[in-house]
């Protein structure tokens, strides 16, 4: 009888070790939430006093375990709900200070966790805070490098804060929102991207008919590389307590501000650095305009462009182009003087000539496109497949001109990310200028 209890106890803590990491949307799902725990632990407890099995020292474990849940229910218990924007950026603002100054407790207490090498970064599950300081929880492979963790100085930040900041990143870019995200485990996957008509169907009219017909177009097979990103944002003297708020702010707003362009780069107009965005890759369609140059533009220009892209992608498909151009659009008159797109007293319609658009400020402004010039694409943006690979590391970078000469220093910050534009050809649409 004991021992069967004893197993119904094991597996019961089992369960309860998974308590939730992030908080809650309100205290009332809280509430219930550690209630219910509270209460699965009481029963545990009393299940125990009934167990006269005599390996007192697996039942001393278990007390020690079922202590350490009741222990770590508390203190979840007393803050349940999720950071408020302040709180974020007070925390954040602290671990930034403390990775500074190498207050190692105080990025422990906040869950950073040192990063020990370049290529794979550390999975922060694998680090804990202890007494002696920081622990490597999983035993590498034999002959791997230990790392040195009294004077390591850089540190992954903490996932949820994480999350947090790359949802701000969200807002500042037009693509992120938009594109296929996959999380990437190292720094290369492959992908099979499938185009339409890659199955045929055949009727079989007849008992032991031949099934005839070419075949089958497979999945093409390409590679997602992620690299690393690199960031410095400059650091003044020292941050003392009152300003954590602000520090912690600035660097949100410094991160998502260049995250954000710096994404929608990478996806629209980067060539061969490192990534190729959808206007330089290879296989895209280049439709010029009507006109003799980028004044004789007119909304018919963008209605013959779209139509070189077949229905069953096309209604999936929008605009990109800077806010002048879809300016210049605006303002074309029809013979009696008024605007043809939408009147002085219109809201601007959300889509061009029935189809939705996106204005993107990285892309060419009108006064800026010379001949043979592309300035705008039709596409689907899910074509554009991003590879997350997670984690943002922060370090203290002291190793410039600037520091040694004016004695500017920065933080450093690193994120590993990959794009890949797939299956271009019959599925985008450039529109540019004449030769």
């Amino acid at each position: 009888m004991g021992n069967e209890e004893l197993e119904a106890v094991k597996k019961a803590l089992a369960a309860m070790k998974k308590i939730e990491l992030t908080g809650f949307t309100n205290t009332e799902t809280a509430t219930a939430y550690f209630k219910e725990k509270e209460m699965i632990l009481e029963g545990i407890v009393k299940t125990m006093e009934t167990i006269t099995v005599q390996e007192s020292s697996e039942m001393e474990a278990l007390k020690a375990t079922v202590k350490s849940l009741r222990d770590e229910l508390k203190g979840r218990a007393a803050n349940p709900r999720e950071l408020t924007r302040k709180e974020l950026q007070y925390r954040l603002g602290k671990a930034l200070a403390a990775a500074w100054t190498g207050n190692h407790g105080a990025l422990a207490e906040l869950s950073f966790t040192p990063n020990l090498k370049a290529d794979n970064w550390t999975n922060p599950r694998d680090v804990s805070w202890g007494e002696k300081g920081w622990n490597v929880n999983e035993k590498a492979a034999l002959g791997s490098p230990m790392g040195n963790l009294s004077t390591n100085d850089q540190y992954l930040i903490n996932p949820i804060y994480e999350t947090e900041i790359m949802q701000d990143a969200a807002k500042k870019s037009v693509m992120m929102p938009l594109v296929r995200h996959r999380p990437m485990m190292g720094p290369s996957i492959f992908l099979p991207t499938r185009d339409r008509g890659g199955v045929q169907l055949h009727w079989l009219t007849a008992y032991g008919q031949q099934i005839t017909g070419s075949k089958p177009q497979g999945a093409q097979r390409v590679e997602l590389k992620a690299y690393t990103l690199a960031g410095y944002i400059p650091w003044y003297d020292e941050f003392e307590e009152d300003v954590f708020i602000d520090l912690g702010a600035m660097f949100i707003d410094e991160f998502t501000e260049v995250y954000g362009q710096e994404f929608d780069r990478q996806c629209l107009l980067a060539d061969d650095d490192p990534f190729t965005g959808a206007m330089a890759v290879d296989g895209a369609e280049e439709v010029e305009i009507a006109g003799a140059d980028i004044n004789g533009l007119t909304w018919k220009d963008f209605r013959d462009a779209v139509y070189r892209v077949p229905a069953e992608e096309r209604k999936d498909c929008a605009w990109f182009l800077h806010e002048t151009v879809l300016n210049h659009i605006a303002n074309i008159e029809d013979a009696d003087g008024r605007p043809i797109w939408r009147r002085p007293t219109e809201a601007m319609p959300g889509k061009l000539d029935l189809y939705p658009y996106h204005e993107v400020s990285i892309m060419p402004q009108i006064g800026a496109v010379e001949n043979d010039t592309p300035f705008a694409i039709f596409m689907n943006p899910k074509r554009i497949q991003h590879g997350n690979r997670k984690g943002i590391e922060i370090k203290k970078f002291d190793g410039t001109t600037e520091s040694m000469e004016y004695g500017e220093l920065f933080l450093r910050f690193r994120k590993r990310d990959g794009f890949l534009v797939t299956r271009p050809s019959g599925n985008m649409v450039i529109l540019k200028t004449k030769p």
